[in-house]
């Protein structure tokens, strides 16, 4: 699983960057404006686009971790097998439902880079934009499926 960890510390560093270019072109353009010495017209697009990306990616990030919300009194009832089972109704239940989001996510994605469209500031293709919802999700899916599998591995273990 190396390979694993070294994407996901790649990927941190990509949310951090992002976060950190959104933070200060925010900063930047409320300073600008509130001084009246310059504008940035296109921070908040900028600034949108940027928490988009950092929500799917990040939710990658938070599925490796598995800090997405769930109910800890579950494992503490239940013998292991039948925690293992809800393990595998539960990894089922994110995996399809990511899939099924990606799935619509591409097919927004892929007519968006047909038509050509651009956003209205920054003029990137929104298809490429949008590019990041079946991406962020099916990274979450992976990262989600081998958090709990090792989980289930561990309650074997001991």
């Amino acid at each position: 699983m190396k390979v694993l960890d070294g994407f996901k510390k790649i990927i941190e560093a990509i949310v951090v960057v992002i976060f950190i270019a959104m933070v200060i072109v925010i900063f930047l353009a409320t300073f600008g404006r509130y001084t009246g010495v310059f504008s940035i017209p296109w921070s908040e697009e900028f600034a949108r686009y940027c928490m988009v990306t950092m929500v799917y990616i990040g939710s990658m990030l938070a599925a490796a971790r598995g800090a997405h919300f769930c109910v800890e009194l579950v494992p503490m009832l239940f013998p292991k097998k039948v925690v293992n089972v809800i393990y595998c109704i539960n990894i089922l239940a994110v995996c399809l439902f990511s899939l099924f989001i990606a799935k619509q996510g591409w097919g927004i994605s892929s007519k968006m880079l047909s038509q050509g469209k651009l956003s209205p500031m920054l003029e990137l293709p929104l298809g490429v934009v949008y590019l990041v919802i079946p991406i962020g999700l099916i990274l979450m899916a992976i990262y989600y499926t081998v958090f709990y599998v090792g989980k289930m591995k561990e309650k074997e273990d001991k």
